[in-house]
């Protein structure tokens, strides 16, 4: 009799448990590929990056210049963005860099800093475009 009763309560106990059991909820856990991860957490990166890049270039002046550089002929743009951020390899920025000593113009008499707004009066350019007038210019610093 004692064997029937402790039988009896380890079925109510498990029957208890099956019950409590059926109550919970199930996932199922699978593993994830290592390529999926990988992917993942690639985007996860890049836009946080492309987020604090875009925040960082919020504040510059040019950022609203070159927005409709990307329509434009390859040779206009880069000549457009170079001369929009400054660093176009005429002697102001080279000089801002410790490359050459002095910032001015050897092109011409004018004792002028080279930078955009010279090209627009360079007396040893001649009259063509700014985006001309930028390659030209630089065609000439590397023959001096």
């Amino acid at each position: 009799m004692m064997v029937s009763i402790f039988y009896k309560n380890q079925n109510e106990q498990a029957d208890l448990l099956a019950k409590k059991g059926a109550k919970v909820t199930q996932t199922y856990i699978r593993e994830t590929p290592y390529r999926s991860i990988k992917l993942h957490l690639k985007q996860v990166f890049r836009s946080a990056y492309r987020h604090k890049l875009e925040t960082r270039l919020s504040h510059k002046p040019w950022t609203q210049e070159i927005s409709t550089v990307t329509d434009w002929p390859r040779r206009r743009a880069v000549a457009e963005f170079r001369l929009c951020v400054g660093h176009d390899c005429l002697r102001t920025h080279l000089h801002r860099i410790g490359i050459h000593p002095d910032p001015y113009c050897t092109l011409c008499s004018l004792h002028e800093p080279m930078d955009r707004n010279h090209l627009g009066h360079c007396t040893a350019l001649s009259n063509k475009t700014e985006c001309e007038r930028y390659w030209e210019a630089r065609t000439k610093l590397m023959e001096n």
